[in-house]
């Protein structure tokens, strides 16, 4: 008989990110974002000053990818294009009203985490958690992943 398969790490991120992913457009829809809407506005949160390279190369997208992000979410009124700190570059700004739409987002999407991850003690929640930042401050090398201490 044949062991476990050894399934290779990046095959099972990709499945479980599907995964999550689900609940949470659930939940993002009836307010007009999809995920990865979400995860821009949340990027640009934490570091407002991200350039539109920058900014691709964090949410591992491509720039036409972003540039496709952005129009959609300027068109909702999310979002503005500013001139970057040189005359070359490009940058996205939140919409005042965007700020408060994250924080109201919050408590929906933690109640699909904790759906999703029901079978995990808090601890267990938070070292996945903490591992996910570290993987992606790595390949982003880019700290702003990692938990403020």
């Amino acid at each position: 008989m044949l062991g476990q398969p050894r399934f290779p790490i990046a095959y099972l991120l990709l499945c479980a990110g599907t995964l999550a992913a689900r609940p949470a457009e659930e939940e993002l829809r009836p307010h007009g974002l999809s995920v990865r809407q979400f995860g821009l506005l949340a990027q640009l949160r934490l570091e407002p000053e991200l350039s539109m390279s920058d900014l691709a190369r964090q949410l591992g997208v491509t720039r036409q990818s972003l540039h496709e992000l952005v129009g959609a979410l300027e068109q909702a009124g999310h979002v503005r294009r500013l001139p970057g700190s040189t005359g070359r570059t490009r940058r996205v700004e939140m919409s005042a009203g965007t700020e408060y739409l994250l924080s109201r987002l919050e408590a929906p999407l933690e109640r699909t985490e904790r759906a999703l991850l029901s079978g995990f003690t808090p601890d267990e929640r938070e070292t996945l958690r903490t591992l996910l930042q570290r993987l992606l401050a790595q390949v982003t090398d880019d700290e702003a992943w990692l938990p403020e201490d």
